[in-house]
């Protein structure tokens, strides 16, 4: 079984999805040190006027001692805002009239912590992308390492995987051999961005999914997985 252990992320990469997709099981990584400015509570949408960082207000928190499920979002009138800069920048989309009333029913609701908005606009947007892999959460799981190695294997054992697929970021903290002992096989992610038509000029890679889907709808998927799955998956 290949599993795929992620943070939960705010409207993330086509990247994030990718590995969704081609795993059996999805699990959120969610009981990890929160850390400020990083895409637990930010993304990236494209404007007339070039790329810009779209962000959630989360509430003051003790630094390097919160988790990420323990992040609460700010009393702060974000999601008007947040609406009003998709209509701006998206509402010529071809598909804006499809993806946008599913985007703001989820972040129009009263979110007190940041990973349930997250849950279910990540929910909302696979469903898009009709991506159908069960998701869980990491802090269901009793009795982890709090080695970082180590809990990730754990989370593999629990669930009965053999292949985590992962980013290539991992590659600077994973210990190989060490999964490989434990019976784990690691396939680290390569993914190269297919360009599709955007608003606002040249293509540009590391979006948010919105604009694939604001773009392409019903041609996002068959895009998210143009890239050929890597052999370790096969």
């Amino acid at each position: 079984m290949v599993i795929a252990i992620i943070q939960p992320n705010f409207l993330p990469w086509l990247g994030y999805f990718e590995q969704m997709a081609r795993a059996d099981l999805f699990v959120y990584l969610d009981d990890v040190q929160y850390t400020r400015k990083d895409w637990r509570n930010r993304n990236r949408l494209k404007s007339p006027t070039g790329v810009k960082v779209v962000t959630v207000p989360v509430k003051k928190h003790e630094a390097f001692r919160t988790l990420i499920n323990e992040i609460r979002i700010a009393d702060q009138p974000w999601r008007c805002k947040l609406l009003q800069q998709m209509e701006s920048w998206y509402g010529d989309a071809k598909y804006w009239n499809k993806v946008f009333p599913l985007l703001q029913e989820v972040i129009e609701k009263d979110w007190e912590f940041m990973v349930d908005l997250n849950y279910a606009l990540n929910k909302t947007i696979a469903g898009m992308l009709n991506i159908t892999t069960p998701c869980r959460l990491s802090s269901d799981i009793p009795d982890k390492a709090a080695d970082k190695n180590q809990k990730i294997i754990d989370i593999c054992r629990h669930h009965g995987a053999t292949i985590l697929y992962d980013g290539q970021s991992a590659k600077n903290f994973l210990d190989i051999d060490l999964f490989n002992k434990h019976g784990v096989k690691v396939v680290l992610q390569d993914y190269f961005h297919t360009p599709y038509l955007q608003l606002w000029g040249d293509f540009v890679s590391h979006l948010s999914a919105v604009d694939l889907l604001m773009n392409c709808g019903d041609d996002s998927r068959e895009i998210l997985l143009s890239n050929p799955c890597p052999e370790g998956l096969r």
